[in-house]
């Protein structure tokens, strides 16, 4: 409970941004994989590729037997809550615990770790491409909620496009892994002209936190050439 409650803090009272997740990342004709570097403590992680097979379970994407991650934890933020941790064993993997439902990590969506030492996640899958020039949504709801990027790119907020006007006054929390202790840095905000201000850079396979005054879609046009 004292770590559920930490975590709500963090997530609304807000001081913002810069994960310290390095990777390294190799796609071939879309098809590829990252390795997200995870460190101790927490940070938030995301799923960067489509899994073809629809499967977006914990044990599918970090599967068991990663002697690192013995004793992590992973939080997901559900309908402006937190949810019960799912937990990890080496040779059980993850415990679906009491929502199993959300025992998962869909694209575009996001979650906290907790690693008890620093650790490589290796993500496979298929790159997310706009298909006849259709955009790549990704439905964002009113209040808070985390969310990624849907393709594996690393660059500035505004340069991944992670913006819609309906999003004005919208606030943006970006977990700052590289201070000691982990804290969020300034929330950027949302103008229709300018975009997020600051224009924070994320890494592959990182999320954030975003307190949305709508439900609205956060959409690009993507393709790999």
């Amino acid at each position: 409970m004292r770590t559920k409650t930490l975590l709500l803090t963090v997530a609304l009272a807000a001081a913002g941004a810069a994960s310290a997740m390095a990777q390294n990342v190799y796609s071939v004709n879309a098809v590829g994989y990252a390795n997200v570097s995870v460190p101790s403590g927490f940070s938030l992680i995301a799923c960067p590729f489509v899994q073809t097979s629809g499967d977006y379970s914990l044990n599918t994407l970090i599967p068991p037997g990663n002697a690192a991650l013995q004793d992590a934890s992973i939080y997901r933020f559900v309908n402006g809550r937190f949810l019960p941790s799912f937990s990890y064993d080496q040779t059980d993997g993850w415990d679906p615990g009491a929502t199993p439902q959300y025992a998962n990590l869909p694209l575009g969506e996001g979650a906290f770790i907790l690693a008890p030492q620093p650790v490589t996640l290796t993500f496979v899958g298929e790159v997310r491409q706009s298909v006849g020039g259709a955009p790549i949504d990704n439905a964002v709801p009113a209040g808070f909620s985390i969310r990624s990027s849907m393709v594996p790119q690393e660059g500035s907020l505004n340069t991944l496009q992670l913006f819609n006007d309906n999003l004005q006054d919208a606030s943006l929390y970006h977990f700052n892994t590289s201070t000691s202790p982990h804290r969020y840095d300034p929330s950027a905000s949302y103008d229709a002209t300018d975009h997020w201000d600051p224009d924070y850079n994320l890494r592959i396979g990182e999320a954030f936190f975003i307190l949305s005054p709508r439900a609205t879609t956060i959409s690009r046009v993507f393709t790999v050439n």
